[in-house]
């Protein structure tokens, strides 16, 4: 018998991110002598949410770890917590672009955005990605956290 296409125009995407990778990321130590490593890690924090989060994202960041904007904060200390929540972003929206129709090539970081509970008034259990640039299509994410790994499932339309 001949094998017959799938009938639904569907992709998958899957992405896992090893915790400590996250965190020497947002961490290390600064390149030059004249950064205190309290700065060094603040910077790095943010060059690390600026790059991977659009602003929604970054509005719920601050919110959920109590911070301001970029420059108007005292020192913060970087967090194991933080850096779970952002593992988890960075495996989600990994696994968006490798769902996306187009491939990962095709689409950004800021193109994908995490929607959760809570956010713009709507009511869900479940938490979604959002591809901004092809119509505000919706995909369905799932999100799991083990020990040192984060992994995210994401099933999008093609």
């Amino acid at each position: 018998m001949k094998p017959l296409p799938f009938p639904y125009p569907l992709n998958i995407g899957t992405d896992i991110v090893h915790l400590p990778r996250i965190l020497r990321l947002i961490t290390r130590p600064a390149k030059t002598t004249s950064s205190t490593s309290s700065s060094a890690q603040q910077q790095n924090l943010h060059r690390f949410v600026r790059r991977i989060l659009c602003e929604q994202e970054q509005e719920d960041f601050r919110r959920r770890f109590g911070l301001q904007k970029h420059g108007e904060q005292s020192p913060i200390a970087v967090t194991t917590d933080m850096a779970r929540w952002l593992a988890g972003r960075f495996a989600a929206k990994e696994a968006a672009r490798k769902a996306a129709p187009g491939g990962a090539a095709s689409i950004g970081w800021k193109d994908v955005c995490v929607r959760t509970d809570g956010e713009e008034g709507r009511v869900s259990s479940r938490p979604e990605v959002v591809y901004r640039g092809l119509d505000n299509r919706i995909g369905k994410l799932s999100i799991s956290h083990d020990g040192e790994y984060v992994v995210a499932t994401v099933l999008a339309a093609g």
